[in-house]
């Protein structure tokens, strides 16, 4: 059995030969936030230039801080993501714990949209102010031209519509 799961990756990886065609599938790993903010990327993946073939995909949600919440809006104003999702939350409060497992769901299911989670604790409260938070968890969709609060319930659906809504498109 393993090792006809090992020939499958074999075959998968490094394309098969039926009937003189060959046929090649790109893999590329998915990145963390911090790893594409950075720059890192992996040298296996198709490029054009100095751009992915295809949209990047991220790992997980990225806890952050003041700074994770400037890169996150450096990366929508830099035109290096079309868009970005910003959860306000707060430790204490139950409604945001509640909310965190649905969050980390709809990254996975959006993966092309890098997720932050940020931490009432971490930020000032005039930066909270800024971004319209008054109550938790907040989350907004923003891209270089609107930004947009989910005013619906914690479920995953209703979450999964309001992204559509906002991005015209379905998860992948």
């Amino acid at each position: 059995m393993e090792k006809g799961i090992f020939l499958l990756l074999l075959v998968i990886l490094f394309g098969n030969s039926v009937d003189g065609v060959s046929v090649r599938v790109p893999i590329c790993a998915m990145r963390s936030v911090k790893d594409y903010t950075l720059g890192f990327r992996n040298q296996s993946c198709p490029v054009y230039g100095d751009k992915l073939a295809e949209p990047p995909h991220f790992l997980a949600v990225t806890e952050g801080d003041e700074r994770w919440l400037q890169i996150a809006l450096d990366m929508i104003h830099k035109n290096k993501c079309e868009y970005v999702a910003l959860l306000f939350y707060a430790s204490w409060c139950p409604f945001s714990r509640s909310f965190t497992p649905t969050f980390d769901l709809i990254s996975s299911l959006y993966s092309s949209i890098p997720h932050f989670a940020i931490k009432e604790s971490s930020v000032k409260p005039s930066t909270l102010s800024k971004y319209g938070v008054h109550g938790f968890p907040t989350l907004l969709l923003m891209n270089s031209t609107m930004r947009s609060r989910y005013r619906g319930n914690r479920m995953l659906d209703s979450l999964v519509a309001f992204y559509r809504d906002v991005t015209g498109k379905m998860f992948h």
